[in-house]
């Protein structure tokens, strides 16, 4: 029916889906349980003898997930990306967050007696040296320059058949080929695909986004059971894997031949689903989607600076639940991981906010005025 004049007009826009943002805040917080292991000696000395260990096997694998997630979601967000001037301009926001937190890691490490010359500071600064979780910010570097030619590949493709060979192709090549082996003796494997293209996996999670975007799942039961049985079944595979090539290892130390790395199929295979099982989330209250969308904003911000955290809180959890015993400090995992995201995102609203703020001041300024 026509609105009459004394009809009040009716707010149809349909709420922002979280999904992504969620997928953000996943990965965000995978971060920083990714680096529990990290910073509690898990991968160097720390024997892996009973099957208490398949827990946190579990979760380490759930949480290596992270830096593929954002990967997926790069692709799902950029697709539509051209090459245009206004494009470039995006890697600005990138850049002064990159800035900001490699200066306060840098002040951090001064603070606690490092010695810098100022060609190492510049070096650091160059080097994304100066924050230790800093080389995802280089490597988003050239992907942001490159994804204007790989959105013209992708939508330079004229059916549904063309983009499945063609994310088929990168799987292959930049996923399966580097990490699958034939036999299980590291001495006489098999590797029946080139290995070369290994540091080019970024191009397999950005096309998986793209082909998600461009063909959305069904939003239905039955697409969500199976992608959680695609990261179940990945995600058993990894840690059997890792569990009984540990075990197997000398001094029973980690030991995972061929799938700790970002690329490995079964990894993938398990960011995927994660993916798929989080991305078109949507909620009903105006309040929580507004909190997401902020609280994602920050997902990059906060990754860069838990680092800062790690440094200062985890020489004292280690000193208080004492080496040998990793699944002491597993058991009080909830005591570290939490603070150091919460402390994480707090700083990283407070830098969103700054920039925010003085954005929107420059643009103020730089605005043509009316006549």
């Amino acid at each position: 029916k026509e609105l009459t004049a004394s009809s009040p007009p009716v707010n149809t826009k349909p709420l922002r889906s979280s999904g992504i943002d969620i997928v953000k805040i996943f990965a965000a917080i995978m971060v920083v349980t990714v680096h529990f292991y990290l910073n509690t000696a898990f991968y160097a000395v720390i024997p892996i003898t009973d099957s208490n260990f398949i827990p946190p096997i579990m979760l380490l694998w759930t949480a290596y997930t992270c830096v593929p997630l954002f990967m997926i979601t790069t692709g799902y967000l950029m697709k539509n990306k051209t090459l245009t001037k206004g494009y470039y301009k995006g890697i600005v926001k990138i850049v002064v967050f990159y800035l900001a937190v490699s200066t306060i890691c840098l002040i951090y490490k001064i603070k606690h007696g490092a010695e810098l010359t100022p060609w190492e500071i510049l070096r650091g600064y160059l080097r994304f040296s100066h924050c230790d979780y800093a080389w995802y910010v280089e490597q988003y570097f050239v992907m942001f320059l490159c994804i204007p030619f790989l959105n013209l590949a992708f939508s330079g493709l004229k059916s549904k058949k063309q983009h499945i060979a063609l994310l088929v192709t990168v799987i292959v090549l930049f996923s399966v080929a580097p990490s699958f082996y034939l036999g299980f003796d590291p001495a006489d494997q098999i590797k029946p695909l080139p290995e070369f293209p290994t540091r080019v996996y970024p191009v397999a999670y950005y096309y998986l986004g793209c082909y998600i975007r461009q063909y959305p799942p069904k939003k239905n039961l039955s697409t969500k059971l199976a992608a959680f049985g695609i990261f179940a079944a990945a995600l058993a595979f990894l840690t059997y894997s890792l569990y009984t090539q540990s075990k197997n290892n000398e001094n029973q130390y980690f030991r995972s031949y061929h799938f700790f790395e970002y690329y490995s199929y079964p990894v993938f295979a398990a960011a995927g689903g994660i993916f798929v099982l989080l991305h078109d989330i949507r909620f009903r209250s105006k309040i929580l989607v507004k909190v997401l969308s902020i609280i994602s904003q920050t997902s990059l911000l906060t990754y860069l600076m838990s680092r800062i955290f790690d440094m200062k809180y985890y020489d004292p959890f280690n000193y208080k639940y004492e080496y040998p015993d990793f699944l002491l400090r597993f058991r009080h995992i909830y005591e570290i991981v939490p603070k150091v995201y919460f402390l994480s995102l707090l700083w990283s609203l407070v830098i969103l906010a700054v920039y925010s703020g003085i954005a929107k001041i420059i643009n103020h300024f730089l605005k043509p005025k009316e006549t």
